[in-house]
């Protein structure tokens, strides 16, 4: 797990219940003022308020992560730093609160971010994976997470989208792909084209041991082509397993 996500999972739970606490906090507040009652527990909640808000800020400002905060008409709650400048330096467009998030996507990506927002409102959270070019420039690998965000009673009032891209770790996992095929390759070769060889050899050996070692021509012919057939497979091998 990356730091950011070690970061983020407090960040996460306190994401659900931070509005949902904001709204709280200003009823009791507004109440007591109402009421002329205990100014220091109004200043203390406020304060506490402030303080988890800027907790919040601090990380959620901060990772490479992409995340966007929606309800359940698809409209902006939420969204961070890295969020805002993506979407400003792909579409142009300064993201806002309030604005649904099919003003921010491509047209041809708008389906599937409708279907896959219908999951999450429905309960489910999962990840997908997309081989995606924006606007002509090369393919990118991304990530994308719909997690469904509940309110303290367990409905569901919206989503948190995350976006992350992993065109690193496609060309690592692709590397280890082709390092993994090679290595089969080679062990198709060892057991078949390297192995023959050998048993030959070891054959032909064991009728030269048997005629007590006479000069017999036909097998040290035989003898030499196999040699020279067991040292061209062995270079095919030290070709293949230096092969980028």
């Amino acid at each position: 797990m990356k730091n950011d996500d070690l970061l983020l999972a407090p960040a996460r739970l306190k994401l659900k219940y931070l509005k949902t606490f904001a709204r709280r906090v200003s009823a009791k507040t507004g109440h007591l003022e109402k009421a002329g009652k205990d100014k220091k527990l109004i200043a203390r909640l406020k304060a506490e308020l402030a303080y988890i808000s800027f907790k919040f800020r601090a990380v959620f400002d901060n990772t490479h992560s992409y995340y966007i905060i929606l309800d359940r008409d698809m409209n902006i709650l939420d969204f961070n730093r890295a969020s805002l400048r993506f979407v400003r330096r792909l579409f142009g467009k300064k993201m806002t609160t309030g604005s649904s998030i099919l003003d921010f996507i491509h047209p041809s990506s708008a389906k599937m971010v409708t279907e896959n927002c219908d999951r999450a409102f429905a309960g489910e959270k999962f990840t997908i994976e997309r081989k995606v070019a924006y606007q002509g420039s090369e393919f990118t690998w991304w990530s994308y997470e719909f997690s469904p965000a509940r309110n303290l009673k367990g409905n569901i009032t919206g989503l948190v989208f995350n976006a992350n891209d992993i065109t690193k770790r496609k060309a690592y996992e692709e590397k280890i792909r082709f390092q993994q095929n090679k290595l089969a390759e080679i062990a198709t070769i060892q057991s078949h084209e390297v192995r023959g060889p050998v048993c030959t050899i070891m054959g032909l050996m064991s009728l030269i041991k048997g005629e007590n070692y006479a000069d017999e021509k036909e097998y040290l012919m035989l003898l030499e082509i196999t040699t020279n057939l067991l040292d061209k497979n062995i270079h095919d091998i030290v070709a293949l397993a230096n092969d980028d």
